[in-house]
């Protein structure tokens, strides 16, 4: 992006996400393996399952400045172009009054009913 030297930015630590993960997935490999009565694998699999995923999560949270910043350099913010859109909004009606309920004219059909 630019020739400027890097800025020491803050790494994402994957220390930490190995360490959120790997537990749960070593245990879901010893559940699999072990094989305990169905309905009680079948719970261990989904805690371990949903445990594995919300520890990715918790790890991706707390790292996102240093995994977005991981690719910038010093002029990146001088060199970047946003664009801002402004909101009108419209001002809001003073009295909206409901269109009155019209109800259909009553027809009366030209034919006569059919005998099933």
């Amino acid at each position: 992006m630019c020739d400027t030297p890097r800025v020491v930015v803050s790494r994402p630590r994957w220390g930490a996400l190995y360490g959120a993960t790997l537990p749960q997935l070593t245990a879901l490999g010893v559940v699999e393996f072990t094989s305990p009565p169905n309905p009680l694998r079948t719970v261990l699999r989904f805690v371990l399952a949903v445990g594995a995923f919300a520890g990715m999560a918790a790890w991706v949270r707390a790292n996102r400045a240093a995994l977005d910043l991981q690719n910038w350099c010093e002029c990146a913010g001088q060199t970047m172009t946003v664009r801002v859109i402004e909101s009108r909004r419209p001002a809001p009606a003073e009295a909206i009054v409901p269109a009155p309920i019209r109800t259909p004219a009553v027809v009366e059909e030209a034919y006569e009913p059919a005998a099933r």
